[in-house]
């Protein structure tokens, strides 16, 4: 069995796991996999998943612990452990930190929902939260678009500001701006990324306050969690999802379906976006992704297939 830890998977180039991604969006369309619903066991403010997943040639089986306390013990929010396995004889192929395969998917995820859904003549986009997965969504818009002023915003300054320092070894030529609020960040960004596990609304908004703003929810992954409020996805021309499942599972969905903000039907598949040539210039757009488990399967194997040709990572004897 091979063993690849977050050094491994993080040598990874972002294209190999941005496709990977987008072959999952395909399996949607065609219906070429087994994902039953994920399991939620929640703790107190702390949650454990499971999530399985099938398709032709592999499974993969992820579990997930998020505890958004942890920070304050040195630790992050997110832990995991990925299991590869071979669907032909069930033989166990890989086992790889599934935090690090959530940050590069959900990355992608959010890098995809850019390149399809934001014009590439964008100049400023705005990040809220600098942890993990904050800083992930922020490698993966820049992959995706060509932007020249990055505004960081997270409540714990330190973190902003270490998030900045990390991103300007990596892409130098982009001026980055520390937020003093959530509503800084958004009137000056025209595309915002949330990564946070906030359970009320970052900021308040009027309607030309968002218009022709795309906005990317990552971070809520409970019915509780909400992180924009509900004009963003009430004036918004366009909403999608990575998975409809999002209605029943964020706080972006379900708390604006259960207030009757939204209709039901105006929620459509981000997987369908992928069949068109639709340019979404002017238009205010809402993207939410609470992740799924073919997301993982599909970049797991695709890590596990360059890890074996590269020969990349550690063999373990069972």
């Amino acid at each position: 069995m091979l063993f690849l830890n977050k050094y491994a998977i993080g040598q990874m180039d972002q294209d190999v796991i941005q496709k990977a991604v987008k072959k999952a969006y395909q399996l949607v369309l065609t219906q070429h996999y087994n994902m039953p619903d994920r399991m939620h066991v929640a703790d107190q403010q702390n949650t454990l998943l499971l999530m399985p997943c099938f398709s032709e040639k592999f499974f993969a089986t992820k579990l997930v612990s998020v505890f958004p306390e942890a920070r304050q013990h040195g630790q992050p929010a997110v832990n995991g452990v990925m299991v590869l396995s071979d669907n032909v004889s069930g033989q166990p192929l890989a086992i790889m930190d599934g935090a690090a395969i959530t940050a590069q998917r959900t990355g992608a995820v959010g890098g995809l929902a850019v390149k399809f859904l934001t014009p590439e003549s964008i100049q400023t986009a705005g990040v809220l939260g600098a942890g993990v997965q904050g800083l992930s969504q922020a490698r993966y818009l820049l992959f995706n678009r060509k932007i020249k002023t990055l505004y960081i915003y997270d409540l714990n300054q330190d973190a902003a500001m270490g998030m900045i320092n990390t991103l300007k070894r990596e892409f130098p030529k982009i001026e980055y701006m520390a937020a003093k609020t959530p509503k800084q960040l958004v009137e000056k960004s025209c595309v915002i990324i949330a990564a946070t596990t906030s359970k009320r609304p970052l900021f308040e908004a009027s309607p030309d306050f968002i218009s022709g703003k795309t906005f990317i929810s990552i971070g809520s992954f409970r019915p509780d969690m909400q992180e924009f409020p509900n004009i963003v996805i009430k004036r918004a021309d366009n909403v999608f999802v990575d998975t409809l499942f999002a209605a029943k599972e964020s706080g972006d969905i379900a708390i604006p379906l259960m207030d009757n903000v939204i209709a039901k039907e105006k929620i459509k598949e981000f997987a369908e976006v992928l069949e068109q040539s639709k340019i979404f210039e002017n238009k205010t757009v809402f993207f939410k992704s609470v992740g799924m488990a073919l997301f993982d399967l599909t970049t797991a194997a695709a890590i596990y297939q360059l890890a074996v040709e590269k020969n990349i990572g550690q063999i373990l004897d069972f």
